[in-house]
C-alpha cells in the first residue's frame, strides 16, 4: 500500500481521485444551435469544481461539521475560486503526515461518490461506469 493512503479510507479517495481526474478532462456541450447560428458553449466539467467544494462547504455549514469545514477550508479558496480543490480535499483526506478523523474522511466520501458519481452517469466516457467505493 502506498505510504500516502490511509487504510480502510485510502482505497476509497483513491478511487474517487481518479475518477474526478478522469471526469474534469472531459467537456460536454451546454445547449445547441438554435436559428442565429451560434451553436453551444462547450465547457470542461473541470469548472464545475468550484461548484461542488462549495456545495460541501455549505452542507458542512448547514449541519453544523465543524472539523469536516475546517479541512474544507484549508483546501477551498473563494476569491477568487481555487483551482484544483476537489483534488486538494481528496489527497487532504489521504494525508498519513497529518490525517484528517475518521468520521470527517467518510462524511466527505459519501457526499463526493453521490456527486461524482452522478457526473459520471450524466457525462459518461470512461468514468460512465459509477464507482461504489463503500465498504
Amino acid at each position: 500500500m502506498p505510504a500516502d493512503v490511509r487504510p480502510g479510507t485510502g482505497g476509497r479517495t483513491r478511487v474517487l481521485l481518479r475518477m474526478w481526474e478522469d471526469l474534469a478532462r472531459q467537456h460536454v456541450s451546454m445547449g445547441g444551435g438554435c436559428a442565429c447560428g451560434i451553436g453551444g458553449v462547450t465547457v470542461r466539467l473541470q469548472d464545475f469544481e468550484h461548484d461542488i467544494a462549495d456545495y460541501l462547504v455549505a452542507e458542512a455549514e448547514r449541519l453544523k461539521q465543524a472539523d469536516v469545514l475546517a479541512l474544507l477550508l484549508q483546501h477551498v479558496q473563494f476569491d477568487p475560486p481555487g483551482e484544483d480543490e476537489i483534488v486538494k480535499v481528496l489527497r487532504a483526506m489521504a494525508d498519513t503526515e497529518s490525517p484528517a478523523s475518521p468520521a470527517v474522511v467518510e462524511w466527505l466520501l459519501q457526499r463526493l461518490e453521490r456527486t461524482l458519481n452522478s457526473f459520471a452517469k450524466l457525462h459518461g466516457g470512461t468514468a460512465a461506469s459509477t464507482v461504489r467505493t463503500t465498504t
